[in-house]
């Protein structure tokens, strides 16, 4: 049955009950267009306000971290110059003690130390004649720490420096004399435009307004132009009516309150910090494109409105025979057909009695119906006995006719969600109508919740693994801190970093990587315990939280040695047989703290010494590995300083011909002098240079260097210069060679490029390119170390190399070892064959060189021909070479 058959069926009905049925159902007509549409706008505008919130929360946890990583940086710098002030606080001062630029950027304005009596002692600002006259003990920043022992960085409000004179936002931490006693405070005077610059930056829209307040209610940092708002209260806002008992939250801002601009406001408090940031945005930007629904919907509802007003009105007007009166009727039935037919919503409406007085084919579509099934007049419980026959109902069927039974009978307006056993969702709006009668709008939303539940998964889980993310681990970690708390229970953090997995990407592509992954997650998953949680972090890292009990640290490692012995076990990806190797980082809560981030921080320290361990090991986090990371942080801050300013230079050790005994060349090495620390050993600055990148700048100053130091030297006298494998894995190292070699004057022939075997592990096919292109050029190419790896004659074999250097330790033993001398004879034997040139290292004794000669190798370094320095002397006699 049509609805305008049902239309037309009921208004013959109402004319039995009704003398002017036409006014009754103008009045439901109305009634129902507006309240459609009023349905329908209200949607739109939770949808709005719902996306807003959303957008928000997204942008406070991108400021949040940022905001937290930066206050974490100057908290670590103040703790280094606070140890090292405390270490000889009578002569250290800030400007020859410690180089705070290295640790400080241009936002700090100045570093002070305030000693125990309040009165400024040093500063790197300001005239050092005022300082004693400098009193601070008012400063709230001074105070806190006096009257307090616990060690934490303290926030100040905005103020004005008195030893710098400008506004500014204090970060203090107490001093504590080697006896215990309070002695002082040390402080960073950040400029607030610092965190303005950066926050203004943010685009929360056209009126968007982001702030930093304090748990106090003091604004710190703000994004409006008007820098007056840095320093308000706003202790008594409506925000400090929801925080603290919320540490997260929204709500709205009237126009009479901050700078008049109506505004939804999001808030979060800062982890570890007493900070507050909120983003308000312009409920007039939110609600824009709801304005533009709301008036074309009054607009045609007005319009549909006066057109049954009119027909109402024509159809009651004067006196009418009963063919009138129902044609009239009929003809406002059609209208009410077409109104409802052209609804994007079912749409169904009972009378008082519970009867149906009229539904769309949407409707029936919607449940499954059939016109016959549901014809005007049929009860509302038989109504809902036939959607349930036809399968369109929740599961719990009795439960869910009462209830659909008792709010047909609510007052006013209500909404119900149904989970349909067919998978479908239906969101239901309920208007009881003035007559006892009822409307429902029933919507489909089957889609908008599956959206919802998809940005929920992607929010919480990785795709590719769908593991847990970073975000829902740490949400698990700190329920479970939460938990220990609560009850004492234990767990652990495992932090897993898979060994050398860029070179399965590199050499089989990014979908041989995921897939990889793919196992690699399923492995974890099935190694670990029912109750323990598998996330990936990002790339090749993984985290386990692992429950356990007493035992503590012997469960944790069992699970550690599992895990290795698991992820070690060959893969089968795409045809490829891969062994792949992992090192694991090991935190216990609460042994290592109960702060979730802390605890993954920890376990990132233990990760780290497992790498420099060898890989493919486990390590417990231990106190000295914070010293440790401080200290190599310290240390990396240097060496940025020392390329920067190029604090470095070469020594020479000669490369002597073992026919001879004359210098044919030298090997270039690079030596770092530091004013804080002396000469530093290569082995502490080089590894820690190619894991900061910085070897790529330092090795273009040793490679210019050496190539202009050895231009000045005689034409048969070559330069050998290390490479590291980060350099040519570069991209553009052989057009740096070409420029070096061009601006020097070095011919291509006089340079030796010495590799070890570690640059053909990594990214193999990449590195013998760049070496082929070197060797093209004229330049010789040396393997370095020759015998200490696994796979030294097949790298022979894979690259022509116009030189190889025998291992020192080779060398070392060859007047006691046999072995060693067959070995040192075997391979200068082979590369004669090959028409290869052999150096020996660590030659220190005449012994040595006479059973080299014998052994027929080439060329000879070591301190029996000089050590390395400054100056090279060419053309002398060992004798007097060593003598002098």
């Amino acid at each position: 049955m049509s609805v305008a058959g049902g239309v037309t069926s009921f208004g013959r009905v109402g004319l039995r009950y009704v003398r002017h049925g036409a006014a009754a159902i103008g009045i439901v007509l109305v009634a129902l267009v507006w309240l459609s549409i009023n349905f329908f706008l209200e949607n739109e505008r939770s949808s709005a306000e719902q996306s807003a919130i959303k957008n928000a929360t997204n942008l406070l946890g991108v400021l949040d971290e940022h905001l937290s990583r930066s206050l974490a940086e100057i908290d670590r710098s103040l703790k280094i110059v606070r140890t090292r002030y405390v270490r000889n606080p009578v002569d250290w001062n800030l400007t020859g003690g410690l180089k705070t630029a290295e640790l400080f950027n241009d936002d700090v304005i100045q570093v002070g130390i305030i000693g125990p009596d309040g009165i400024l002692k040093m500063s790197n600002s300001g005239d050092p004649s005022k300082f004693s006259s400098t009193n601070l003990s008012d400063r709230e920043h001074f105070q806190v720490h006096r009257n307090g022992q616990a060690d934490e960085l303290f926030i100040s409000k905005p103020l004005i420096g008195r030893a710098s004179g400008k506004w500014s936002i204090q970060l203090t931490r107490r001093i504590d004399n080697l006896d215990g006693s309070f002695g002082g405070v040390i402080v960073a005077s950040l400029d607030p435009i610092y965190l303005t610059r950066i926050y203004g930056a943010v685009n929360a829209g056209a009126d968007g307004l982001i702030r930093v307040i304090g748990n106090d209610g003091i604004v710190r940092a703000t994004s409006s132009s008007s820098l007056s708002l840095i320093g308000q209260d706003l202790s008594g806002s409506n925000l400090f009516n929801i925080y603290p008992q919320q540490t997260s939250g929204w709500h709205y801002v009237p126009s009479r309150f901050s700078d008049g601009i109506p505004r939804l406001v999001a808030f979060r408090e800062v982890k570890n910090y007493p900070l507050i940031i909120s983003v308000g945005q312009s409920t007039r930007e939110i609600f824009a494109l709801l304005e533009v629904k709301r008036r074309f919907g009054y607009l045609i509802a007005s319009m549909l409105t006066l057109v049954i007003i009119v027909v109402t009105v024509v159809s009651i007007s004067g006196s009418m025979t009963r063919e009138e009166d129902r044609q009239r009727l009929e003809r406002t039935n059609l209208r009410l057909n077409a109104t409802i037919a052209n609804m994007p919503h079912g749409v169904c409406m009972f009378d008082a009695d519970k009867k149906l007085v009229l539904c769309n084919d949407l409707y029936r579509t919607m449940y499954g119906l059939l016109p016959e099934q549901v014809p005007p007049g049929t009860s509302l419980r038989n109504v809902l006995e036939a959607r349930i026959a036809a399968g369109s109902s929740p599961k719990d069927s009795e439960k869910y006719v009462a209830e659909r039974l008792a709010a047909a009978s609510a007052p006013g307006a209500n909404d119900v969600v149904d989970e349909l056993r067919d998978g479908r969702t239906l969101a239901i709006g309920h208007q009881l109508m003035p007559d006892g009668g009822s409307v429902a709008v029933h919507r489909d939303v089957t889609a908008q919740k599956k959206a919802e539940e998809k940005i929920a998964q992607l929010a919480h889980y990785d795709a590719l693994t769908s593991l847990a993310n970073r975000a829902r681990f740490l949400e698990l970690v700190g329920a479970a801190a939460k938990d220990a708390r609560d009850s004492g229970k234990r767990f652990a953090v495992h932090l897993l970093d898979l060994d050398r997995f860029k070179e399965v990407n590199d050499s089989l592509g990014h979908a041989a990587g995921d897939a990889l992954l793919f196992e690699i997650a399923s492995r974890l998953r099935s190694g670990v315990g029912p109750d323990d949680v598998v996330a990936r972090l990002g790339g090749d890292e993984f985290t386990v939280l692992q429950f356990i009990d007493e035992t503590g640290a012997d469960d944790a490692i069992a699970l550690a040695n599992k895990i290795l012995h698991v992820i070690s076990e060959p893969f089968d990806i795409e045809g490829h047989h891969l062994t792949i190797e992992t090192s694991i980082g090991l935190s216990l809560a609460p042994d290592h703290g109960l702060v979730a981030n802390e605890l993954l921080k920890r376990a990132d320290l233990a990760l780290y010494r497992a790498k420099a361990d060898g890989r493919n090991g486990l390590r417990v986090f231990e106190p000295d590995m914070e010293q440790e990371a401080d200290t190599r942080l310290a240390l990396a801050i240097s060496l940025r300083n020392a390329v920067t300013h190029e604090e470095f230079e070469l020594h020479y050790q000669p490369v002597v011909s073992i026919a001879t005994e004359a210098v044919v060349g030298a090997e270039a090495l690079v030596r770092w002098r530091n004013g804080d620390h002396g000469l530093v050993p290569p082995d502490q600055f080089i590894p820690l240079a190619e894991d900061t990148g910085l070897i790529i700048p330092l090795g273009e100053w040793v490679l210019r260097r050496a190539c202009q130091e050895a231009a000045t030297w005689p034409s048969e006298v070559r330069i050998a210069v290390n490479l590291s494998p980060v350099q040519i894995r570069s991209g553009d190292f052989v057009d740096l060679v070409k420029r070096t070699l061009a601006q020097s004057g070095l011919p291509a022939r006089r340079l030796e490029l010495e590799v070890t075997e570690s640059v053909l592990l990594q990214n193999n096919e990449q590195s013998l390119q760049v070496l082929h292109q070197l060797r093209e050029l004229g330049i010789a190419i040396v393997l370095d170390d020759f015998g200490t790896g696994y796979s030294s004659l097949s790298y022979l074999l894979s690259f022509p190399f116009d030189k190889i250097k025998i291992d020192r330790k080779f060398v070392a033993e060859l007047p006691r070892r046999n072995d060693c001398a067959a070995i040192v004879g075997a391979v200068s034997g082979l590369a004669r064959s090959l028409d290869v040139v052999t150096t020996a290292e660590g030659v220190e004794t005449t012994e040595q060189l006479m059973l080299l000669r014998a052994a027929g190798c080439t060329l000879a370094q070591g301190y029996l021909f000089g050590r390395p320095g400054a100056a090279l002397q060419f053309g002398v006699p060992r004798s007097q070479a060593v003598a002098s």
